[in-house]
């Protein structure tokens, strides 16, 4: 009877120590074929980073068109500036100096 009893507490030791193993090694999962395989994770993972590069283009774009719209409005105020015109002061008649022809 003790033969009997000894054996039960070595059988469910070593069914623990298998069990513990195994749930170190593969998780929460039973075996190695039941694990989960992790392309949905790189799949979803190429794709956000596929995004992010999307979004860094499109950011960086978008400055160099206001940056160039920029350069363009000062270049096209200092064309269109009025220029200044000198006017010669009156001379002694009260009238402008008339240059000679």
């Amino acid at each position: 009877m003790a033969d009997a009893r000894d054996r039960a507490v070595v059988e469910a030791h070593a069914l623990r120590t298998a069990t513990a193993t195994a749930a170190l090694l593969h998780g929460s999962r039973r075996g190695p074929r039941q694990l989960r395989r992790p392309y949905a994770a790189v799949v979803a993972s190429l794709v956000v980073g596929a995004l992010l590069m999307v979004a860094v283009w499109a950011i960086s774009t978008i400055g160099e068109l206001l940056a160039e719209q920029r350069r363009e409005r000062a270049r096209a105020d200092r064309v269109t500036a009025v220029p200044v015109v000198r006017v010669p002061a009156p001379g002694p008649t009260g009238y402008a100096p008339q240059r000679p022809l």
